[in-house]
């Protein structure tokens, strides 16, 4: 018996020390064994991406995208707003003046004073990968500067009343955070159909005259305050200079009293530099400065806007929030009232705020008294 196990024994040991010779044997030798004893290799991610900008540009730009420099606050603005601001190293200086709005960004390091004065070397110094700036730049140019650099320009236009969603789709696709871009882009046009079904009855336009920052400077087509003449066609108004043959000319003052408008509105900078906009709005003293100036103008006394109070006043910073739809509804409130009862500009004004991570401010608007 003791014999029996000890055969048994020793047979379960060769076999098992057989089974190891063989299995580090095959191990050693076999190319597929050592193939897989080796860890996968992760599939290859993806250097560059092409994606279409604002324009329609198909623009091949380093991917994932990190480190973006922005021109013109609107556009920064809807990329904070699509949750992307975490990407953008450095803005303009007409950007990064509000520090209560853009506290992130330092008005000492900045990539030149607006889209047409940016600094080349500062860009490359930054490292950024790309250049994002409006159609009213300097684009081409900026292309020819930075591309040596390996530096890739997309245009984005985020003022352009005319044609947000694609500015907004634009963003979605270079940051490549297409979902929140179709919240916020949700957000504009249900405003915006808001405004129309309020504009569908309407039978007559009435007429405007805007200014912006010095006297007698207004909107005409197809110059650079093309946003805010698409601002009052967006709001049913007719612009008393809305003649695109009036270009590069100088408005005749006493249009303005021959035609008579039914509203007048001046926006103004604030305390921002000229024609921009910052979160912190004039005090009254300014307001009551600006109208006092234009009420004595020659004639002015006499306007129809002028003795019925539909002369108001509101800042860059409101009236072009998301492509200047804010100030569209704050227009088409003061022109019709009787067709915009349930219309309420200043809730919209505060959710943008809101998309903004900030607090509404008040003081944006002003009506001479």
């Amino acid at each position: 018996m003791k014999r029996l196990i000890a055969l048994l024994l020793a047979f379960l040991l060769s076999m098992g020390l057989f089974g190891c010779g063989v299995s580090e044997k095959e191990e050693s030798s076999s190319p597929a064994s050592q193939q897989s004893s080796q860890p996968a290799e992760e599939p290859s991610v993806p250097s560059t991406k092409v994606v279409v900008d604002g324009l329609g540009r198909q623009v091949e730009i380093p991917w994932p995208l990190e480190r973006a420099v922005v021109a013109n606050r609107y556009n920064s603005e809807l990329i904070r707003a699509c949750g992307a601001i975490d990407r953008v190293i450095a803005v303009d200086t007409n950007t990064a003046q509000d520090r209560a709005y853009w506290s992130q960004f330092d008005p000492d390091n900045v990539i030149g004073k607006g889209q047409s004065e940016l600094n080349y070397e500062k860009i490359v110094e930054l490292g950024a990968q790309v250049l994002i700036t409006p159609k009213n730049g300097t684009y081409e140019q900026d292309e020819q500067k930075l591309a040596p650099f390996g530096i890739k320009v997309l245009v984005v236009t985020g003022w352009d009343a005319a044609d947000l969603p694609n500015q907004i789709d634009a963003v979605g696709r270079i940051f490549g955070v297409e979902e929140q871009a179709e919240e916020l882009k949700t957000f504009y046009t249900s405003n915006l159909q808001t405004l129309e079904d309020c504009l569908s009855s309407l039978t007559e336009k009435k007429t405007v005259y805007w200014e912006y920052g010095d006297p007698y400077t207004t909107c005409i087509p197809g110059t650079s305050n093309d946003g805010w003449h698409n601002m009052l066609v967006m709001a049913g108004a007719e612009n008393l200079f809305g003649d695109a043959s009036l270009a590069g000319k100088e408005i005749d003052p006493e249009q303005i009293l021959l035609s008579d408008p039914d509203l007048i509105i001046k926006t103004s900078s604030g305390p921002a530099l000229k024609n921009t906009g910052v979160y912190t709005p004039p005090t009254q003293e300014m307001y009551e400065e600006i109208v006092g100036e234009m009420l004595a103008r020659p004639g002015w006394e006499n306007l129809k806007a002028v003795k019925e109070k539909n002369l108001y006043c509101t800042t860059g910073f409101c009236a072009g929030g998301l492509g200047k739809l804010i100030g569209a509804l704050y227009t088409v409130k003061w022109l019709y009232p009787e067709l915009t009862q349930d219309l309420d500009p200043d809730q919209a004004f505060a959710q943008w705020m809101a998309m903004q991570g900030v607090e509404p401010v008040e003081g944006h608007v002003y009506r001479m008294p």
